[in-house]
């Protein structure tokens, strides 16, 4: 089978098992912003926004989940029309959506001019109306931007706006995708715009995690990972070595994502020492400098790691740490009481190993601010490149400015031996007590001489072995049945 088809299989595999079981009670909200700063994403002839909305809807799709595709400025400006403005609800239907998209207009107030952008609004009436506070994802296409001659208010809700996001506790998760689409309408002209997922509520983050995560549809549509905006990158760190040997007939290499030291023999402490680097994966982060240390835990072992240089500088998006030199060491892991233990060969002890970042200094990554900037309409270069950006984006972007310590889990599996010379000793003493018993059984059954005296006469002379029986003549003329014992005389009785 062509492994493509096989990797999609997993991946839908994967999906499945990871979806909420009440998945049908999830929601998601499609929010497509209208107001005037959007001109020319709709009147560009050459623009291809709500194509990329439709492939967006299609590419989050999760089975038995209902959507909403709706519009939104500022409520209230527009006479007649509410915001958000709901164009589709109900099950998915690719022809229907479409069809919907394309009736999206840029609505005007009483006074010609173009509506405004209530971001805080189109929230708020989303949870509360559209979602009716129960878990989803609310999926948001907007350039962050107001329309033209905005007022103190305006800019108020887009404060507002970004506060509910940092600090309501429901909304669980935040990501984004800055997209680069330039494009030109009568009065401007813009050069890109964001997508937002937004997860309200635990069932709406789990399923937000499946949508993002790696090798879904989603992914594939855009060309780099998502930011996540809240909480923080699930992981900051990624453990990268060669296969290498470490001494003491031990070996340590990453199987399948697990970090796997094989080899060592189980009944002493041993100490593994192996060169290896950590990846930046804190995409679209850089790291500025951190001090790193790490410590490893089992169910019942665990190990100190020591780690040099204990610090790491300068690691852009994607690029990997100078050499670490690691010093693992592990720990006795005690045989099973009684014949388990003695028949034992191996021991496999699964564990956590933890790397941490203290005095953490991140910042954005040089290629994310080039291509921010591009996304944004910037035409300057070095620093003023960045501070351009930096006034473009959001400051809920930059959070991670506060995050000084990151903890990267990777698993850790301890595959050891056990010598082998208890199992031949205590084969041995098998063997040993065997030959002991059939020795001594040997023995007590060998046959053996005995003077018996029968019917009063003199002694005759008999040979027997335990339980052997004979029937002697008596002096008296009698029959005599004797039968041969363990200990002690034979027994007779007349016949």
């Amino acid at each position: 089978m062509n492994r493509y088809i096989l990797k999609f299989i997993a991946s839908c595999a994967l999906l499945l098992a990871a979806l909420p079981a009440n998945a049908a009670s999830v929601r998601q909200v499609y929010l497509i912003q209208n107001s005037g700063w959007m001109e020319p994403y709709y009147l560009d002839p050459a623009s291809q926004f709500l194509a990329l909305a439709e492939s967006l809807i299609d590419a989050t799709q999760l089975e038995g989940v209902d959507i909403t595709v709706a519009t939104f400025n500022q409520d209230g400006q527009v006479p007649g029309q509410s915001s958000p403005n709901v164009l589709y609800a109900g099950a998915y239907d690719p022809g229907a959506v479409a069809r919907k998209l394309k009736t999206i207009n840029l609505p005007r107030r009483p006074n010609g001019r173009y509506a405004d952008a209530d971001f805080l609004g189109a929230l708020q009436a989303t949870l509360g109306n559209l979602l009716q506070q129960q878990d989803g994802i609310i999926w948001m296409l907007s350039n962050n931007k107001n329309s033209p001659n905005n007022s103190q208010d305006v800019e108020n809700n887009t404060r507002g706006f970004y506060e509910l996001l940092r600090g309501s506790e429901f909304i669980t998760r935040i990501i984004a995708f800055p997209l680069r689409m330039p494009v030109s309408g009568p009065n401007f002209a813009e050069k890109g715009f964001i997508v937002y997922g937004i997860a309200y509520g635990p069932e709406g983050a789990r399923a937000l995690d499946v949508i993002t995560g790696p090798d879904t549809p989603l992914r594939a549509l855009f060309a780099d990972p998502p930011i996540f905006l809240k909480p923080q990158e699930p992981r900051t760190l990624e453990l990268r070595l060669q296969p290498q040997e470490v001494g003491h007939g031990g070996r340590i290499e990453i199987e399948n994502g697990i970090l796997v030291v094989s080899g060592l023999d189980a009944d002493q402490v041993s100490t593994v020492v192996f060169v290896g680097e950590v990846a930046n994966v804190a995409y679209p982060k850089k790291i500025l400098n951190g001090r790193v240390s790490a410590s490893w835990e089992g169910p019942q072992q665990s190990g100190s790691v020591q780690i040099d240089p204990p610090y790491v500088q300068n690691i852009g998006t994607g690029q990997v740490s100078a050499p670490l030199r690691f010093t693992l060491t592990v720990p006795v892991v005690p045989r099973p009481d009684g014949l388990e233990g003695l028949l034992a060969t191996d021991a496999v002890v699964d564990g956590e190993l933890s790397i941490s970042l203290n005095d953490l200094n991140f910042d954005l990554d040089d290629s994310f601010i080039e291509k921010a900037a591009a996304v944004f309409g910037g035409g300057m270069m070095g620093e003023g490149q960045r501070a351009f950006v930096e006034q473009q984006l959001p400051d809920i972007f930059f959070d991670f400015r506060t995050v000084r310590e990151r903890v990267t889990t990777i698993p850790i599996r301890l595959a050891l031996s056990y010598p082998a010379w208890p199992l031949y000793a205590g084969a041995g003493g098998g063997i040993a007590a065997l030959l002991l018993i059939i020795g001594a059984l040997t023995l007590a059954l060998r046959p053996r001489p005995y003077s018996v005296a029968l019917g009063g006469g003199g002694a005759q002379r008999v040979t027997l072995r335990p339980g052997q029986q004979v029937s002697l003549q008596g002096i008296d003329g009698k029959s005599y049945l004797l039968r041969g014992r363990l200990f002690g005389p034979p027994r007779s009785r007349q016949t």
